[in-house]
């Protein structure tokens, strides 16, 4: 009787299944890289507008008055609304502004960023 050399049916159908299995993981993994990078992209776009909302409001000649505002930008292709809360402090020569910004259309806050401007 002649042996044979090679695999048998259930040995290849085994390492199909093994293989899937992988390749099922790595591409679950580069999904969730994926989402990340967006996610993280826009959080950093959300702290650029915020950051040019706050120097705004430096650069401005006028004293903020206290109170809350909203208005929207544009930046890396996509719209940005943001809200600023102008607030009085101990010390009557400074006001802290906060600044939040979310996606236009979604009421999720990618960034949030607080300063203090001091009496022109």
């Amino acid at each position: 009787m002649k042996s044979s050399r090679g695999f048998t049916l259930i040995e290849i159908l085994a390492a199909v299944a093994v293989l899937a299995i992988a390749l099922a993981a790595i591409l679950s993994g580069m999904a969730r890289y994926a989402d990340n990078a967006s996610y993280i992209r826009q959080k950093t776009i959300a702290l650029w507008v915020a950051h040019n909302r706050l120097s705004e409001i430096k650069m401005a000649t006028g004293w903020p008055d206290t109170g809350t505002s909203n208005g929207k930008a544009e930046m890396a292709g996509q719209n940005w609304k943001w809200t600023e809360t102008v607030q009085t402090t101990a010390d009557d020569q400074l006001r802290r502004v906060d600044v939040t910004v979310q996606l236009d259309g979604s009421e999720a806050t990618l960034a949030a960023l607080s300063g203090f401007i001091g009496k022109p």
